[in-house]
């Protein structure tokens, strides 16, 4: 017997985000340029000879049927890519969840690939990140965006069109060295210590661009031409370009749903700005979570701000994968 071995990859969203919500992109298009990262949700399944389900995440289950289980995601996959019997399956994250990295999406990808990983097929990335929104989206209502699921399953440093069809176009950047080296060493990653809902945070943009509110639409037709602009500015090398946007985000990003931007995210900035920062932006849905700081000078940065947590990270490009390995050397749940 095997067990399968999974891993789907964070993000840092680097311009453009909200516009990948579907209120907003079913309208008027949406554009999203972001990095996956090397820190991941990792899962672990085995298949299990007794008709049961032990799923270790944030809480512990143990379940005969599969729609008993509690956790709302994993409910979800279960039904859709799982027609086997009991197995075990065991998850961990390198963030916490609700800080804006897009845990919550890289989790239901990584959850899909391992279970299709363990009977034995898997789909395309693209059907994978698709097959991810459904589940989030569609079926558990919630008011996130789709360049979660797009980033975890693709990874790399990748530009995303989000078209009114539903249709997703993806593009890799073609960066100079020195844009890679200071996505790996001048790009910095704060916590506010504050964790919160996305889904929450976002329903107050969804409700303003449903009721047809001018300022929620400004804010996020201004994020879609921030998201194009960081993409060209990136392609050409000009970081300070790229500092520039990072900061008008910050702004646009404000505007887009009460909440967005804290005091105490304000007060994060103003202090990286201090410390020979150069931009800075919020990242997912704000109100909390990582701020990211692009700073030339990192050591001094960092050594001003020592009382703030800092997450270290450097690019992935792997995205979501999964492999088997003999049972046992991945250990057992319960």
């Amino acid at each position: 017997m095997a067990s399968i071995v999974a891993r789907a990859p964070l993000r840092i969203a680097l311009g453009g985000g909200g516009t990948d919500l579907p209120s907003h992109y079913r309208e008027h298009g949406g554009f999203v340029v972001s990095t996956a990262i090397d820190r991941y949700v990792h899962i672990v399944v085995s298949t299990d000879l007794q008709p049961r389900f032990r799923l270790k995440h944030l809480e512990w289950e143990d379940v005969e049927d599969p729609a008993d289980v509690r956790h709302p995601i994993l409910r979800e996959v279960l039904a859709r890519h799982w027609a086997g019997g009991g197995m075990e399956l065991a998850s961990v994250g390198d963030a916490p969840p609700g800080t804006g990295l897009g845990s919550s999406g890289a989790y239901t990808v990584c959850a899909i690939r391992a279970l299709q990983a363990a009977a034995g097929h898997g789909p395309d990335r693209g059907e994978l990140a698709e097959a991810a929104c459904e589940i989030e989206i569609d079926v558990l209502g919630r008011q996130v965006g789709k360049q979660d699921q797009y980033a975890a399953s693709f990874g790399g440093l990748r530009s995303y069109s989000f078209n009114p069809d539903d249709s997703v176009d993806v593009g890799e950047l073609d960066v100079p060295e020195r844009v890679r080296d200071a996505l790996r060493d001048d790009f910095l990653l704060f916590f506010t210590g504050q964790e919160r809902s996305a889904s929450d945070v976002l329903s107050g943009q969804v409700s303003g661009t449903r009721a047809g509110d001018a300022s929620v639409r400004r804010a996020l037709e201004r994020l879609h031409e921030l998201g194009r602009a960081t993409c060209s500015a990136m392609e050409a090398g000009d970081l300070a370009k790229c500092a520039e946007l990072l900061n008008e985000q910050w702004e646009a990003k404000r505007g887009r749903a009460p909440g967005t931007v804290t005091d105490e995210m304000d007060a994060l900035r103003d202090r990286a700005l201090r410390a020979g920062g150069l931009g800075a932006v919020p990242l997912g849905a704000g109100g909390g979570g990582f701020v990211l700081v692009y700073t030339p000078d990192p050591e001094r940065t960092r050594g001003e701000l020592t009382d703030v947590p800092e997450l270290s990270f450097a690019p992935d490009s792997g995205g979501c994968v999964a492999h088997a390995r003999p049972f046992g050397m991945a250990g057992q749940q319960g």
